[in-house]
Parts: C-alpha cells; structure tokens; sequence
C-alpha cells in the first residue's frame, strides 16, 4: 500500500489543456460534433507519510503457541544421535557377540553394561587398555638389560639400565 502512495508522488502534477490541444481517450472516443470544452485537472494532493504496519499480525486460532515443553531453540541445534535401539542396562556380551576382542576388552577392564560402558570416553579406554601392555614391556626391557640381552634397536636401554644397576645407592 506504501509503495502505491509513492509511485502517485512521482508523477507529475497535471496541467489544464484548452481546446487548441483536445484530449484524446484511446478506450472512450465520442465523436467530435460538439466543441471541446477545457478539461480542468486537479492537482494531486500531497503525499502523506505511509502509516507504519502492525508488527505481527494477529495469530490464528490454529497456531500453537509456544509452550515450555517445546522451550526456546537455540541458534544453532545440535545434531542429536535419535532415539536408543539398546536399552542402557544391557549386557555387553549380548550387544558384542560377533566381536571377540571387543568381549575379552571388557572382561580385562571389568565392564560389564553399557551403562558402565558410557562413563569412559574413547581414549580413557584406550589408556585403561594400553597401560598394562606398556608397563609389561618396560619390565621385559629392564629383566633382558640385567641379563646383558637386549631388545632389537634397544642397545641405548640396556647400557644405561646396567649403568643404573652399577651404580652406588645414596642412603
């Protein structure tokens, strides 16, 4: 409706034509018998300032408004994993039955749901599974340096192992 109202200020005022210059109608010609008489044209009135619209319009009565169970969105919605296949208290021996190595992982560290399984992230797991194994390796390179063997490529280990060994105690 506002861009109506400035198209119509735009225009031109028009000005009064006298009978040297008749007006010609293009969908409305009535023969010229009579002689024409000067068209007075009024000016256009000023423009007034367009009225502001509503904000919102007025809800349906269909619309749902918002409630505290829908609450408000935050900008950017996190992808959500949907809704459980596995029920929380599962035992892990039935949700693992094709993967051996993943059943005797748990069994080693005592896990027996997938409730227990969840309060670890990735690489606690990797840690709790890898710390064993690395302390393991650690006495085998320390019992082969005491017997003047060595791993391969862990010749710098055993001589400064033996070093150690050597070595007075400061009590």
């Amino acid at each position: 409706m506002a861009k109506k109202a400035v198209k119509k200020a735009a225009k031109p005022a028009k000005t009064v034509r006298t009978a040297a210059k008749p007006v010609k109608k293009a969908a409305r010609s009535k023969p010229a018998a009579k002689p024409a008489k000067p068209v007075v044209v009024k000016k256009a009135k000023p423009v007034r300032a367009p009225e502001p619209e509503p904000e919102a319009p007025a809800r349906k009565k269909g619309v749902r408004k918002a409630t505290i169970a829908s609450g408000i969105r935050d900008t950017s919605p996190q992808r959500r994993l949907g809704r459980s296949r596995i029920p929380i208290d599962a035992p892990l021996d039935v949700v693992f039955q094709n993967d051996i190595q993943a059943r005797e992982s748990f069994v080693f560290l005592g896990i027996h749901s997938i409730r227990e399984l969840e309060q670890f992230t990735a690489d606690d797991l990797v840690l709790r599974l890898t710390g064993p194994a690395k302390l393991t390796v650690g006495r085998i390179r320390k019992i082969l340096a005491m017997n003047n063997r060595c791993l391969t490529g862990d010749e710098n280990f055993a001589l400064e192992f033996q070093e150690l060994l050597t070595r007075p105690r400061p009590d």
